[in-house]
């Protein structure tokens, strides 16, 4: 065990409560304190508090990803009914005025008040056209492909300024989660720092918990040579696809897949999409591209049975728009 990403605090922190009932148990009566009286069951509470917080923020990265995909989603939509209602305004509203002032769809990616302003104009050219039907020589109200209508218009832009609201919440309750968990592991790491000192400081060298005592960071050694990943959206299977060559490292244990959501790879910020055999040059998903215009960063990990692992260079993603 060693520290190598978020997640492998999970176990290497675990391997160091273990070990931490061996050292007391060889110091009986007595036990192996800490600077400040912390002692094991301390470092246990702040254990599970780190593990809470570590699921809090899966929880939270879920919650924003899927109301950013709503978001995404819903603003695709407008500006694919925005084509629709200036394409409509212009096959059936002779009317010059009303044909200049119709505005073109804006860009799915547009900040929600440029987004918006575009959406809201057409909204009132919809409503003027639709409140004297008999000026605009129409015998009906103008409806979209499917029956869509002025009402349904609206809500939507409505709704898509919600969305927005919303996904900047669950953006900011996560950022706070993660600082609040990259706190408590720069924490629990330097107690894991102390104790190793303390073990080796305390106990004999043949002692069994100095013996078993886990590391912190991997064993010396060159790290895996990282693969050359090569990534593109496949508009065939409607995925990412990544490839690479397969990797000759020694000691290999798996490879594995890591995702940030948007253009720049942070490794505070990944998640693990997937684990693959140590033989595979290929993998394929939609993880953070679920909706066109979305943009994901990937990384494939090389991982050794010795602690070691190597992301090498991140690949960058982008989902196509639509073409009009």
């Amino acid at each position: 065990m060693a520290i190598t990403s978020i997640d492998s605090y999970r176990d290497t922190t675990l391997a160091f409560f273990d070990n931490w009932e061996t050292a007391n148990a060889e110091m009986a009566p007595g036990a192996l304190i800490l600077g400040g009286n912390y002692n094991r069951a301390a470092f246990g509470t702040d254990r599970t508090t780190m593990l809470t917080s570590m699921d809090s923020v899966l929880h939270l990265a879920q919650t924003f990803r899927t109301k950013a995909a709503a978001r995404d989603t819903l603003k695709l939509n407008l500006t694919q009914r925005a084509i629709q209602l200036r394409l409509s305004i212009q096959a059936q509203i002779l009317d010059a005025q009303i044909r200049k002032r119709a505005q073109t769809a804006p860009h799915v990616n547009s900040d929600i008040a440029k987004f918006t302003k575009p959406l809201k104009a057409n909204a009132e050219i919809w409503e003027e056209i639709n409140s004297d039907l008999a000026k605009f020589q129409l015998t009906a109200p103008l409806t979209l492909q499917g029956g869509y209508t002025l009402a349904e218009f609206q809500a939507d832009i409505v709704a898509s300024e919600t969305l927005t609201d919303q996904t900047a919440t669950a953006e900011r309750t996560l950022n706070t989660a993660r600082g609040t968990l990259r706190n408590q592991l720069k924490a629990i790491y330097e107690r894991m720092k102390q104790y190793r000192a303390a073990v080796m400081a305390q106990l004999p060298k043949n002692s069994p918990a100095r013996q078993t005592l886990p590391r912190l960071t991997p064993k010396p050694g060159t790290k895996p040579p990282a693969v050359a990943v090569s990534g593109a959206w496949d508009a065939v299977i409607s995925q990412a696809r990544l490839t690479w060559l397969a990797t000759d490292a020694k000691d290999l244990l798996k490879l594995q897949v890591r995702a940030c959501v948007g253009p720049h790879y942070k490794p505070s910020e990944e998640t693990i999409v997937a684990d693959l055999p140590g033989d595979a040059i290929q993998w394929q998903g939609d993880w953070g591209l679920t909706v066109p215009g979305n943009v994901a960063s990937f990384k494939v990990y090389v991982m050794t049975t010795t602690d070691n692992e190597n992301g090498g260079k991140a690949v960058k993603i982008v989902r196509p728009l639509p073409q009009d």
